[in-house]
């Protein structure tokens, strides 16, 4: 996902949309399973504010989740906002040597990995298929979302059994 500032570097305040679209194996490979099922969106800008190219966008793609209650695999949409200051590697030396600048080399900015790392960080802590979900029964392993089992739902905890009998007495 090359971006070409060839033109752009020579007019400040310029703007230049990009668009691309491909599929997640050529991000991801083979060893990563969430976002293969679409292909992987990419719009945006570059502006020349004259210091830096500043690249920003949308990322659009689809993943394959599996959710942590119930374990079903379900897809969900992605919508990821990116945004990158770039500077020519030549400047960037002569600058600022040892920051967290990205730099571009030649007459193209290179955003795989942007949008490579932008997507890892998208993929949420905790999966959930629904708000609703209710997982699996605890005693017998029953999808509670498919059927509902005959299992006891007032377990108590051991630790507050002698609180339940105070409860109890009323």
């Amino acid at each position: 996902m090359k971006i070409s500032v060839a033109e752009l570097r020579q007019l400040v305040g310029e703007r230049q949309s990009f668009r691309f679209a491909g599929p997640a194996a050529a991000l991801f490979g083979e060893g990563e399973p969430l976002w293969v099922d679409d292909p992987i969106a990419v719009e945006g800008e570059v502006v020349n504010n004259g210091r830096v190219l500043a690249v920003s966008g949308t990322i659009r793609a689809k993943a394959t989740l599996v959710c942590n209650r119930c374990l079903a695999e379900y897809a969900q949409d992605v919508i990821v906002p990116f945004a990158e200051d770039y500077q020519k590697a030549s400047d960037l030396q002569a600058t600022d040597a040892g920051g967290d600048q990205a730099y571009y080399q030649g007459e193209e900015i290179d955003i795989t990995d942007l949008v490579r790392e932008t997507l890892l960080l998208a993929e949420p802590l905790k999966a959930l298929c629904s708000e609703e979900c209710k997982g699996f029964c605890a005693k017998c392993g029953a999808n509670l979302n498919v059927a509902d089992c005959n299992c006891p739902r007032e377990t108590i905890d051991p630790r507050l059994a002698g609180l339940q009998k105070l409860l109890n007495k009323e």
